[in-house]
């Protein structure tokens, strides 16, 4: 009884879903903007887009050979490389807790950090979730 009333729900949905699909291409299609006026200032952007493109690449290749530019990336390099080695400790620690949710406050030079941890070892700074990625 039950189990027929979720198929035909699945199939109510399935249509549904088929219709709103109907519906936002005839949206798409009635948006589209076919003004001669329109599609020149388009053009027009496409040629200014590339150029500024071909301007940022110019500058990357002089910056590749800069000392200062190239000194700063290393810096960077090395500041996410120590992030993420400390990441990696924060977690091992936080798998030593034991399995209940847990909420810490510290004060740090930037402000105050507020972490919370659930359970499911998902794990939250100021609110946003510190992903496990190594």
């Amino acid at each position: 009884m039950i189990e027929d009333k979720i198929k035909i729900l699945l199939k109510d949905m399935n249509e549904l879903r088929e219709s709103l699909r109907g519906i936002k291409k005839d949206i798409k299609q009635e948006e589209k903007i076919e003004d001669a006026q329109y599609l020149e200032l388009k053009k027009a952007y496409k040629d200014l887009r590339d150029q500024m493109k071909g301007f940022e690449e110019e500058n990357k290749t002089e910056l590749v050979e800069d000392d200062f530019y190239n000194k700063l990336r290393e810096a960077q390099m090395e500041k996410e490389e120590k992030i993420a080695h400390a990441r990696e400790a924060l977690f091992e620690n936080i798998e030593k807790l034991p399995q209940k949710a847990f909420e810490l406050d510290v004060e740090t030079a930037d402000g105050r950090v507020k972490m919370q941890c659930l359970p499911d070892m998902r794990v939250f700074l100021n609110g946003k979730e510190e992903r496990k990625t190594f």
